[in-house]
């Protein structure tokens, strides 16, 4: 039988083995889940005439892939709040060839300031029409391109507390499309204020 047990190791995932491992006790990674704990578990079971040691490497090598996926899938699509590359950031992404050629993207300005793509010739300008559905995100002195969320989407952000209290961000729709942070009452529409942040996914 394994039995979970966190005494005399700090651990909440520790298990005790089987009686024919000499029931000893495997202090396992605190990211590890019980779902994944039980994968590495039902493995251990399963590899009879193995030595311990080998089975416990080759199991949690195979249960630390089960975290990494899970969080690269939980982190992907999740909706947040990005900081705006600022115009120089976003001249020089664009300059680099790392942007789409017909790309339009939002960046830290107000009025719905854009960085157009390589077609437009890098231009820095706000959109006369049409809509916005991307910004250019700044994370320490990486930029990158993000989808903006929609306003029913931001909305519900807002309301869930996942929004700035006084922020005011870009989020997709007509130009400058903005929703206001719950201090403001979530409210959405278009702002001529200085904007630094938008909703991504």
């Amino acid at each position: 039988m394994i039995c979970f047990d966190s005494s005399g190791t700090g651990n909440p995932h520790a298990v005790v083995m089987p009686r024919r491992f000499g029931q000893r006790r495997v202090a396992l990674p605190a990211s590890f889940t019980p779902n994944v704990t039980a994968f590495m578990m039902r493995a251990v079971i399963q590899k009879q005439g193995t030595t311990l040691n080998r089975i416990i490497t080759t199991s949690i090598f195979a249960a630390a892939a089960l975290v990494f996926t899970a969080q690269a899938q939980a982190k992907k699509g999740t909706p947040t709040e990005i900081t705006l590359a600022s115009p120089a950031q976003a001249l020089a992404y664009c300059q680099a060839g790392s942007m789409g050629a017909n790309d339009i993207a939002y960046i830290n300005g107000a009025n719905g300031l854009a960085q157009y793509g390589s077609a437009k010739n890098c231009a820095q300008q706000i959109p006369a029409k049409g809509k916005v559905s991307t910004a250019l995100e700044v994370n320490g002195s990486t930029v990158s391109e993000c989808k903006l969320v929609t306003a029913k989407e931001a909305v519900t952000l807002c309301n869930d507390g996942d929004l700035g209290e006084w922020n005011i961000d870009y989020i997709a729709g007509k130009i400058g499309y903005t929703i206001s942070g719950p201090g403001y009452g979530c409210n959405v529409g278009t702002s001529t204020s200085g904007i630094g942040t938008a909703l991504c996914k």
